[in-house]
């Protein structure tokens, strides 16, 4: 009550030319920030309007200059912060996920390349070239060898019928792989065409929000994180997504 009351009291001993200097200091910087035509002068403006407004420190209402210039920058800016904040939020939001992706890419990528290294070790390791034998040698093992292991003729024939068999199913599942696999790319068929348009599965007529939408929406839907099973295929068709966003991002801002 008491601020309503030291509103009213003020509001009562005003005299015009008291009313004339509190609207001129109200009016000259709401004109200048009415002005605003580029994206520096609209922070500048908002930016000193938030500040003045925060920083009020005299105990009068009406008559605080921090005020009446801080309400009198910050009200055109209105419609501005209101497009503008939500802008910057979903900004930050795909900057943290595209980085966040790239770091996980990343991460696979130097674990493929130790695996790799890994490998190469194995080999090295196994086949070192610092086997210098006798032949002699060699071939006396080599016939120790063969009487330990050696089989008959039922037994081998029989072995050899059941590697043919298990090399046939082996190639049926392959078969089937290479089916279910066909199948698959095929559901994904739209992005890796040549077109934009077709990647984001929008028209050539739609304006660069509806595009942005589809953007947004294609990402929630197939960003590899989502699809751990799958994370290759996924990645794949992610940059393709990306790729047809940025061209069609710098059709439409020319």
């Amino acid at each position: 009550m008491s601020f309503i009351s030291e509103l009213q009291a003020e509001i009562s001993s005003m005299d015009i030319p008291n009313f004339l200097i509190v609207a001129l200091m109200f009016y000259f910087p709401f004109h200048f920030s009415k002005k605003a035509d580029n994206l520096f002068l609209h922070l500048l403006y908002s930016f000193f309007g938030i500040y003045l407004l925060f920083t009020m420190d005299d105990p009068r209402i009406i008559y605080d200059m921090k005020m009446l210039v801080g309400l009198g920058l910050i009200i055109p800016q209105i419609r501005f912060l209101r497009y503008f904040i939500p802008e910057i939020i979903e900004t930050i939001k795909m900057m943290s996920v595209n980085t966040y992706y790239f770091f996980i890419t990343l991460y696979y990528k130097i674990l493929r390349f130790l695996n790799w290294l890994n490998s190469i070790y194995i080999f090295l390791k196994t086949f070192s070239f610092n086997y210098k034998k006798d032949n002699s040698d060699y071939k006396e093992r080599y016939e120790e060898y063969k009487q330990k292991h050696s089989y008959n003729e039922e037994t081998n024939n029989s072995y050899s019928e059941e590697e043919k068999q298990e090399s046939y199913y082996e190639e049926s599942s392959q078969e089937e792989v290479r089916e279910e696999k066909k199948e698959a790319y095929g559901e994904f068929e739209r992005f890796y065409s040549p077109s934009a348009y077709i990647v984001l599965g929008v028209s050539s007529e739609d304006d660069y929000n509806e595009i942005k939408k589809a953007y947004r929406l294609l990402v929630k839907i197939y960003h590899p994180d989502l699809h751990f099973e799958e994370f290759e295929l996924y990645n794949e068709i992610m940059q393709n997504i990306n790729q047809a966003h940025e061209k069609l991002k710098k059709i439409h801002n020319k």
